[in-house]
């Protein structure tokens, strides 16, 4: 079923047709949620708060706007006032509990991708609270630079700025690593 008419189904409170439309960006907003407050126990619980909100406020969706970016909008103000009230700052627990490295018939292969993920994931530690969430969310959301712009209240070169040092710092430590 196309987006469009999940969408209309879910004005019209179709519990099913919101569980399709979600199953659609469960994984790219846990991801999202994950990376933004590096617990996987609390991104669960974020994801689950971010549906709780889509679906009370699915009618302030407005269709003009990419859904995507509305959905993300949502979880971002989640991630945001969970760790601005909680001062969530725990570092990811385990690399074993990602799946992306998981069931490879290649040990070594592994490895490098693991050790390469906690270097990434390390350098985005690093990284001013601002450029982190513009980095995040460019990455996982599927948000441009104008979307982010206005979710931020910031003006578009600030946020194209962020994301620049975001970049050139993430590429510095990666080549301070690896030559």
């Amino acid at each position: 079923m196309l987006e469009k008419e999940l969408i209309k189904k879910c004005r019209l409170k179709d519990k099913n047709a919101f569980g399709m439309l979600m199953e659609n960006y469960r994984k790219r907003l846990f991801s999202y949620l994950l990376r933004f407050c590096r617990n996987r126990m609390t991104a669960e619980d974020l994801l689950q708060e971010t549906l709780i909100k889509a679906w009370k406020g699915f009618n302030s969706y407005d269709e003009r706007n990419k859904f995507s970016s509305w959905l993300f909008s949502i979880a971002h103000n989640v991630a945001t006032d969970s760790v601005r009230s909680l001062k969530i700052r725990n570092r990811i627990s385990s690399l074993e509990d990602s799946k992306e490295f998981s069931n490879r018939d290649n040990p070594h292969k592994d490895l490098v991708e693991k050790e390469m993920y906690e270097l990434v994931m390390n350098a985005v530690d690093e990284l001013s609270e601002s450029q982190r969430e513009v980095f995040l969310l460019r990455q996982h959301s599927g948000m441009t630079f104008k979307e982010i712009a206005d979710e931020l209240k910031q003006p578009l070169n600030t946020v194209l700025s962020h994301m620049h040092y975001a970049v050139t710092r993430i590429r510095k430590k990666l080549r301070k690593e690896y030559g």
